[in-house]
């Protein structure tokens, strides 16, 4: 079986077996292909994590132009590369009246960030973060809530109104040595007990709304997570695409 990002896996449809497992009818239709070819696991949505001993905790994206944040803000890679720094981008964009599509706004407050000296072009690492190397950074929440495993001052925040998802794809192969064996992985993780070891993980379950309803849900582990308001957005990737067709020809410029 596979377990991919979604772009990688549109490019691969045709190494998949369609297969639908029994909670099937759980999982938004927007988060799986209709034959289930391939359906969406688990995920998160983009955050900003903070060191709360050296920053001012943030209550909007907006709040990192302050001088308090100079020389602070670090993205998760390079947005033409990586995807956890292009989804910091989109996002920066949903809070600033743009849209995962058009992601204009947010290619233009990360140059607002540069120009008032806050953007930090640093990867941030584990050990950047422990250091105080880089004590804000955009990442997937999950990956900032496991940083306060390590960093009991690290917080995790997901800005109001701007709540971009993004989950990782199951899919089987076609070409799979035991595929009964393959379908009977997918079913487990797909049960309850499947979902909440994701939950578990600091990961968000793609049945989480239809466990919610009904009461299958790690309740304690669910509301753990980073708290949400606001209509979550799962870009597709025709919208992607075409946020990053504008990012590479214009983040090098904004940013250089």
């Amino acid at each position: 079986m596979f377990d991919l990002g979604g772009s990688v896996a549109g490019a691969n449809v045709a190494m998949f077996a369609p297969y639908k497992v029994a909670t099937f009818a759980d999982i938004p239709d927007s988060l799986k292909e209709a034959a289930g070819t391939w359906v969406n696991d688990y995920g998160g949505y983009m955050s900003i994590g903070y060191d709360s001993a050296k920053v001012p905790a943030p209550t909007s994206v907006a709040d990192l132009l302050k001088p308090e944040y100079k020389g602070k803000v670090a993205l998760n890679g390079d947005p033409t590369q990586a995807g956890a720094a292009f989804g910091g981008v989109q996002m920066a964009s949903l809070a600033n009246g743009g849209t995962v599509e058009d992601i204009t706004k947010g290619v233009e407050f990360f140059g607002s960030l540069k120009k008032a000296g806050n953007f930090l072009p640093v990867d941030p690492t584990a050990a950047t973060i422990e250091s105080g190397q880089t004590p804000v950074v955009f990442d997937w929440d999950y990956l900032n809530v496991a940083e306060a495993a390590k960093l009991k001052t690290w917080k995790t925040f997901v800005p109001s109104g701007a709540v971009l998802g993004s989950y990782y794809v199951q899919a089987i192969s076609k070409d799979a040595p035991h595929p009964a064996a393959a379908r009977l992985w997918e079913e487990f993780l797909y049960s309850d007990d499947g979902q909440n070891l994701w939950l578990n993980g600091g990961a968000r379950p793609v049945r989480a709304d239809a466990m919610q309803k009904a009461g299958t849900i790690d309740a304690a582990a669910f509301a753990a997570l980073p708290k949400v308001e606001g209509t979550p957005v799962v870009p597709t990737e025709a919208q992607n695409a075409k946020a990053k067709e504008y990012l590479t020809a214009n983040w090098a410029k904004t940013i250089g």
